[in-house]
Parts: structure tokens; sequence; C-alpha cells
């Protein structure tokens, strides 16, 4: 089991689109000890993520958590692997160090050129000059770490410039987000935006694939692999949903990060285990299409037409909304596109990357070569 543990609701920065409620909350060692515990029932391993608010605010109890997973697998041999997503404000040399020491992947969050305009320091002030100071740091220590972009509507013009900004700074594995929450300011006008910025960052993708960069650009090659998994893509995007519930502070336990200090979706708590019947219920409620999705001609290539749920009081009900919808109807074909380029000119990195099962294992093969 892979859990996410919220560290802390505690951030230095003051983002626009977080949905994480900002307060004092903050997980003590005996919560986070009992979440591993849990997480080793039934696996021989158990994947943690470290998660906030900002988790570096929180690095003591890091370090805490990761000697008592070592003296676990000195006993029982249960392996534990590490990830952490942070703003990136706070890391140095000695967190990375420590890091490289007990192979903790980092996702980086930053926005590049609309950072400023969405990511600023609770005093107004710009970050993303920090940043930049801290990506050369981390690449050094792990050059696939992953960097993570968010759009926001009033951003959804500068999305080529983010990825581009990215790549420039050397980030080869780039995910980008899109802000959906309930009052985000979306029109026809900025979606149309947002388009003509996908249309861009095709070329991009095609000209990098061309130049045999290696790169991971998720939103496009999410949509490749649903092409090429048909039906399978949500089943098992649904299973490893169920495989990774969220930890609040206070212990309490959630069937995914989104819905964190929503009861109805709350599933147990670190102590007295998780209501695997509940869990289970809500897992196959969302196996569900939404009613709306159930004639879409891209149903099961959509993101958003199974597992998202959302809630009426005490039911659960299916929550895709407007945006979310267009978004996948837009972005699918543009993706198709790229892949139908690169395939008819049996572009090797391509064909490779996609149709290679041992592709991962190669990469990495080769690149440790490199370096």
């Amino acid at each position: 089991m892979q859990l996410t543990l919220h560290l802390t609701n505690q951030c230095n920065l003051n983002c626009k689109y977080c949905f994480v409620e900002h307060g004092p909350e903050r997980m003590s060692r005996e919560v986070a000890f009992a979440a591993i515990k849990l997480g080793m029932e039934n696996k021989d391993t158990s994947g943690m993520l470290f998660y906030g608010g900002e988790p570096l605010l929180e690095r003591e109890l890091i370090y805490d958590v990761v000697d008592y997973t070592k003296s676990i697998r000195k006993k029982t041999g249960h392996t534990f692997y590490y990830k952490m997503t942070t703003n990136g404000t706070l890391l140095d040399e000695e967190f990375l160090k420590f890091s490289d020491d007990v192979n903790l992947t980092i996702g980086f969050s930053c926005d590049g050129p609309a950072q400023d305009d969405c990511r600023k320091f609770h005093d107004g002030a710009n970050s993303l000059s920090v940043l930049e100071e801290k990506m050369p740091l981390l690449l050094k220590h792990q050059p696939y770490a992953v960097g993570m972009g968010v759009v926001d509507p009033t951003t959804a013009h500068k999305t080529e410039e983010i990825v581009k900004y990215l790549f420039d700074k050397g980030f080869r594995y780039i995910h980008i987000g899109v802000n959906y929450s309930k009052d985000a300011p979306w029109t026809r006008a900025r979606l149309q935006a947002l388009e003509n910025e996908y249309k861009k960052i095709a070329d991009l993708y095609i000209n990098w694939a061309r130049a045999e960069e290696k790169f991971y650009f998720s939103p496009f090659d999410m949509k490749i692999l649903s092409h090429l998994k048909g039906e399978a893509y949500n089943v098992d995007r649904g299973r490893m949903n169920m495989n990774q519930p969220s930890v609040a502070p206070d212990g309490k336990i959630y069937s995914l990060s989104k819905h964190l200090n929503n009861p109805v979706f709350q599933i147990g708590d670190v102590f007295s285990g998780i209501d695997t019947e509940k869990h289970k219920g809500i897992f196959q409620r969302g196996a569900l299409p939404a009613e709306a999705c159930q004639k879409c001609a891209i149903k099961s290539r959509c993101n958003y037409a199974y597992d998202n749920l959302g809630n009426e009081g005490d039911k659960i009900i299916d929550d895709v909304t407007a945006v979310q919808c267009m978004h996948e109807q837009m972005i699918t074909p543009i993706a198709d596109y790229v892949a139908e380029t690169l395939y008819k000119e049996q572009n090797a990195l391509f064909i490779h990357r996609h149709y290679n099962n041992l592709y991962p294992f190669m990469s990495l093969m080769e690149d440790t070569k490199l370096q």
C-alpha cells in the first residue's frame, strides 16, 4: 500500500489554487508510526508519499519516519520506498544528500513564468527567484526529478512557456495539472487559449522526439497510454487510486488526497484501521462512468469520467464539471495528432517508449552509463 502522509496543513507559500485548507495541524510521530504499520499489512513493500501543506516544514518528522522504517526493514526485511511533493523553497544540500541515501524521489512544484502570478509567499513576495536557486541543486542530485506545474485560468496563455521553461531548466519529467476548483474563473476564451497552448506544446513534443531528447510530458503521454490500454486504462487507474489512501495530520484516513477532511470519504484512521467495506464501496462507485459520460466516445480515455466523485450531504455523487469535460475533449485529439505523426514517421524514441515494455529498464541502464 502507498500512503500519502499529509505531515502538516501549514505552508510557507500562499498558492491561489491550493486545495489544502491551511491551519496549524501537524502530524505527530505516534500517528506517522501507526500509519507505517498500517501500510505494511498484506504487502512486502510499502510506499510513503510525504505531502502537505509543505512537508519540508516537518523535515525532522521525515527523518524520524525513515529511521523507523529502516529499523523495521532490518528486523523483518519489509521494503519501503519514499516520495515527496514540495514547493521547493526549503530544499537544501543536507536534505538532498539524505534523499540520495534513502532513494527518496522528489516532485518539484514550479509554474515557471506563471509562478509569481499564483504562488507567492504570505507577505506577497515573489517565489520564482528562490526556486531558480534550488533547481540546479535538485537536478544535480536527482536528474530525473519531476517538474510539476499548474495551469490556472489566469495563466492558461502561458502553458507552453511553463513547459518550455521547465524543459530548458533541465527537467525531463514534466507534469502539468489544471486548476479545476469550483471557483476557478474559467471562460470559453481561456479554454480556447489553453487549447492553442496545447497545440504549441504538441509541436515542441514532436520536435523533441525527432531530436532524440528523452522526456515525459504527462498530459500527452497519459492520453497516448489511454489509447494503447483501451478499457483497461481507467480500470488500472482506479486500482492505483484504491491503493493510495491519504492520512490527515490527525490520523484520519481518506480515500484520496482531494477528499481530505471530507467525512463522507473518511475510510478509517491509523489506529483502528481501514473500513474495507466502505473503501471498497467508494472504489466500486468510482469504477462506474458518470451518468453524463456514459454515451461519450472518449469515456474510456477520460481522466474524469470515472472515479471523480463528490458528495451532496452524505450521498456520494458524480462530480464531473463542464470544464473537465471540455478539457478532455480538447486535449485528446491533440495528443492523438502527436502520436499519429511520430508513429507514421516510425520515430525510434517514440516507438521504443510506448511499445517496448522493457523501455523503462533499458533507459535507466543507458542513463546510468552516461553519468
